[in-house]
């Protein structure tokens, strides 16, 4: 494998984890009670981190890695082939996963505090899952 496209992957991941930080970070916090405007942008912002994850990683990064990564990796080390299907799962549960995420987070805005910890149990599951997909090493 090219070292520059192993680079890309690596930095790719990298920004990912900080984004599911962020992302950690911000939903530990919460919106501000005292402040509406603040209340409006803590969910915009929140959007607009999980459209990113929904948008990046699911459409432009898994692919680079289903379609270069893996089946180069899988001809050098066909012994490879039980850990690549688990990432390739991890992929589709991660795709289906986000757009839950998203659902939940409307639901938390729209119908209030009465929602608000199952999207942060959920949250926290998401992001814990996807920190430990990036670090995977074998099954």
């Amino acid at each position: 494998m090219h070292h520059e496209a192993l680079r890309v992957i690596r930095d790719e991941h990298a920004t990912l984890a900080a984004m599911l930080q962020s992302l950690t970070q911000l939903v530990r916090r919460g919106p501000n009670p005292n402040g509406a405007d603040d209340s409006v942008r803590f969910f915009d912002v929140l959007r607009a981190m999980l459209f990113y994850i929904d948008e990046f990683p699911e459409k432009h990064h898994h692919p680079k890695e289903s379609d270069l990564l893996f089946p180069r990796v899988a001809r050098a080390a066909p012994h490879t082939m039980a850990a690549i299907d688990q990432l390739e799962r991890d992929h589709m549960q991660g795709e289906t996963w986000v757009r839950e995420l998203m659902h939940l987070l409307m639901a938390w805005e729209l119908l209030g505090e009465s929602r608000r910890q199952a999207f942060i149990d959920e949250v926290t599951r998401y992001v814990d899952f996807y920190l430990e997909h990036m670090r995977w090493k074998k099954p």
